[in-house]
């Protein structure tokens, strides 16, 4: 499967790890993944936003793998952080994720999650040929 994902040159290079634009090929199911919050396998949540948002990350792709998926499959990623991050350790923490492949992405500081204890969570969408 190839997903496109571009910068079309009409408008100004993103202004980070992103694509502006994700184009899905006909004959494709489109998978949305529930935003996914910090929360370990065990259940457990890290103090620290840096932590939380690894752990969201990993949990994005724990659910591509249940469907045979990696993440080159992604086509759109939704981050919301309810507390500031380090810039290095989430350009390292992003790097990992998308391999130099970066999909649309939309990142966005807000007051709070759904808990206050919850300080990053991140919705994907991603793409698969259609099976029938």
């Amino acid at each position: 499967m190839t997903i496109e994902k571009k910068n079309p040159g009409n408008l100004a290079p993103p202004i980070g790890r992103y694509r502006h634009l994700s184009v899905i090929p006909a004959g494709h199911d489109i998978l949305a993944i529930a935003g996914q919050v910090g929360v370990d396998l065990d259940g457990n949540l890290p103090a620290t936003v840096e932590e939380q948002l690894e752990n969201a990350l990993k949990n994005i792709e724990r659910i591509l793998e249940s469907e045979g998926l990696d993440v080159s499959s992604v086509f759109k990623i939704n981050i919301w952080l309810a507390e500031e991050i380090d810039m290095d350790r989430y350009v390292a923490a992003w790097r990992a994720f998308h391999n130099d492949d970066p999909p649309a992405t939309m990142f966005a500081y807000v007051a709070r999650l759904i808990r206050p204890e919850y300080l990053c969570e991140i919705e994907a969408w991603a793409a698969r040929p259609a099976t029938g």
